[in-house]
């Protein structure tokens, strides 16, 4: 590494011009105008997505422990929790926001790497925002690059799965501080030490798919608040490493074996477009599932509960490790991590969203008995499914005839995706309820225009409950 010039006090470090973190964020830098149009709707239909998630899932349980977490932290700042309306520093209002949205898996998922860059780089960008009164326009193109960096890091080491890490947790650093290094108007070297430093942030474990917990409701969270941090962290001078990201002990061949380059392609196409967003409340890897047996329902009447003898699920390894394995989940959280679970609730509940998981009880004997009957099958390593989470389904029926299909790319995804409409109707679903129609209806029409909008703030204030909860204080002693 060469010297840089000092930033106040600080001696400074160049990373290699040649480094994938040097790459990065030369590309953050100068990706701070104009957007292709297809990209420019994208972003905004996936931060109308995120935001509708976000506000949906703040009265959750977990969302609220971390609600009660940042009450007690006493943490005053320019950014706004949302829906309670509670001002907030940068990091906490980033922690506390992703972990809302990432709080009951139906923010959107980019399948290939199976991470969720909306549920971290939205709440650290808008976050961000708020700290300097940051334009819709400046907004949307701190999203669009904070997707690129966390995506094509993530796309980098997707082996890190097989090793149980989470995508989201370890990628997200990267999308959050970009994101902000983008809005706060960071330098090539200060950005590239702040992605350095990110890697040193970077962890998440996927125990949760085998043994539940509520911990991974708060990974975007953790992740959100670690870019920012970063980004402060090498604004104060803090230096990283030139190769954090690529080099001999970098954090891609730390967290895989068979790590790629993440720069490859930037500026030339967005990996953003590949991204989906999600019809199901519950994890990605199990959506091509779901839509096989809605199809199967749709073709064939006499399929019902009780007709099913026995249900084979065919997928590849990395979906079958995550919803493979829980027949009967022991909690909330590992019922969205189950197949069979996810097609119980189609075939007798016929739905598998927000509600449906929610009011759902686990010791439901109907749904159970339709979980039994559901068995998983890996296609072989050396000639895997094609296609994003695909898989094929074949449903026994008690007369002995078998139904059968296969599903390659789940609706949502790029192979099927989400009409604008469907996205608007999607977060009217989810935000009409704790935010009052009006306002549901007002933060629709914003994020539709964001890019003329002067001041992110003017977004963030409809994001408020309508109820008593958005003044209420969370049940703790401080």
């Amino acid at each position: 590494m060469t010297r840089e010039t000092r930033h106040g006090d600080t001696a400074g470090v160049t990373p290699s011009a040649s480094g994938a973190t040097a790459a990065l964020a030369r590309f953050v830098t100068q990706r701070r105008g104009s957007l292709p149009s297809d990209v420019l709707t994208t972003v905004k239909l996936h931060i109308l997505d995120t935001l509708g998630c976000q506000v949906a899932f703040a009265r959750l349980p977990w969302s609220r422990a971390a609600w009660r977490y940042a009450a007690e932290a006493r943490t005053p700042g320019p950014a706004t929790i949302s829906y309670y309306g509670a001002p907030a520093s940068v990091e906490m209002a980033a922690f506390v926001n992703a972990s809302f949205t990432h709080g009951f898996e139906m923010d959107d998922t980019e399948m290939r790497s199976a991470s969720h860059p909306g549920a971290v780089v939205v709440p650290a960008a808008l976050a961000a925002a708020q700290r300097h009164g940051s334009s819709g326009a400046e907004l949307v193109a701190a999203v669009a690059v904070g997707y690129e960096v966390m995506v094509r890091v993530a796309l980098s080491a997707v082996g890190m799965m097989r090793r149980g890490f989470h995508t989201t947790a370890v990628a997200g650093p990267f999308g959050a501080a970009a994101a902000a290094a983008a809005l706060w108007s960071l330098d090539d070297v200060r950005t590239a030490h702040a992605l350095g430093i990110a890697a040193s942030h970077a962890s998440g474990i996927t125990e949760h798919s085998v043994s539940g917990g509520s911990v991974k409701r708060v990974h975007a969270g953790i992740a959100a608040r670690s870019g920012i941090e970063s980004v402060r962290l090498a604004r104060a001078g803090v230096t990283a490493p030139e190769g954090a990201l690529d080099g001999r002990r970098g954090l891609l061949r730390a967290v895989a074996d068979d790590p790629g380059m993440p720069p490859s392609g930037l500026g030339e196409h967005f990996e953003l477009l590949t991204t989906g967003l999600k019809p199901y409340c519950c994890c990605a890897a199990q959506h091509t599932v779901i839509d096989a047996v809605a199809q199967l329902q749709n073709e064939h009447p006499r399929l019902t509960p009780a007709a099913v003898r026995r249900v084979r699920v065919l997928q590849n390894d990395r979906e079958a490790d995550a919803v493979g394995l829980i027949v009967e989940p022991a909690d909330v959280t590992s019922a969205q991590f189950s197949a069979a679970f996810g097609i119980a609730l189609r075939l007798v509940r016929n739905a598998n969203g927000f509600d449906d998981y929610m009011n759902a009880r686990l010791d439901d004997e109907e749904l159970l008995a339709v979980a039994r009957r559901v068995t998983y099958e890996r296609a072989p390593a050396a000639s895997p499914l094609p296609g994003d989470g695909p898989c094929r389904v074949s449903i026994e029926l008690e007369d002995g005839s078998v139904l059968g299909t296969e599903v390659l790319g789940a609706r949502g995804t790029s192979a099927s995706p989400m009409s604008e409409s469907d996205v608007i109707a999607k977060f009217r679903s989810l935000a009409d309820e704790p935010l009052g129609e009006e306002r549901a209806g007002r933060v629709v029409e914003i994020v539709m225009n964001l890019e003329r909008l002067p001041d992110s703030n003017r977004l963030v204030r409809h994001l408020v409950a309508r109820s008593e909860d958005a003044a209420s204080s969370p049940d703790i002693a401080v």
